[in-house]
């Protein structure tokens, strides 16, 4: 008898550190063109500001990232616009959301955004609107960095798209990336 419960406890542990471990944040697969038609704006800009603050019941860390609008491909955005996400660093206390976009002041970014409340954005496909830029140190042309399909599945995507671009990258243009995304080529 005593040895059937120890089976059962470690097993109730073990399925309780299985669930544990197996936590995470699932996001559906957005492609390019995806974004472009969830999103109200499609811009390119510079990060002018990031920071992070309690909300009003002091129960949420959210963050605001501003950011100068050099270009708009979609949409009628104010020239800054802000971006809120929840998780964030204030004081002592930091709330971490696992895939969440990382923003650093100066940074030029790519920005498919959704509205989120009052003139306020978020990034559409909660990480996946957001592109870096890379400038070619010789030309000046700006190109983003587009994941290259490879064998990883996907698992409820539609068929198709059961395969995501997760592991090689390539150099696309800016304005040729956001054309095609948009359906103008």
């Amino acid at each position: 008898m005593r040895t059937c419960v120890r089976v059962l406890t470690w097993l109730g542990l073990g399925g309780f550190a299985l669930c544990t471990l197996t936590a995470a944040t699932q996001v559906t697969y957005l492609t390019p063109q995806d974004l472009a038609q969830h999103s109200q704006a499609v811009v390119r800009g510079k990060v002018i500001s990031v920071d992070s603050y309690w909300n009003d019941n002091h129960t949420k860390i959210f963050t605001r990232t501003r950011i100068h609008v050099d270009e708009t491909y979609k949409g009628n955005p104010q020239p800054v616009i802000d971006v809120i996400q929840l998780g964030g660093v204030v004081g002592n206390v930091k709330v971490t959301v696992h895939g969440s976009t990382r923003w650093e002041v100066g940074e030029e970014v790519l920005l498919f955004a959704e509205p989120y409340k009052a003139g306020d954005f978020q990034v559409a496909g909660f990480s996946q609107g957001k592109f870096g830029i890379i400038r070619d140190p010789k030309t000046g042309q700006a190109y983003v960095r587009v994941p290259v399909a490879d064998e990883t599945t996907l698992l409820g995507a539609s068929p198709g798209r059961q395969h995501a671009p997760v592991s090689r990258q390539k150099m696309v243009p800016v304005d040729e990336f956001v054309e095609r995304a948009l359906g103008r080529r």
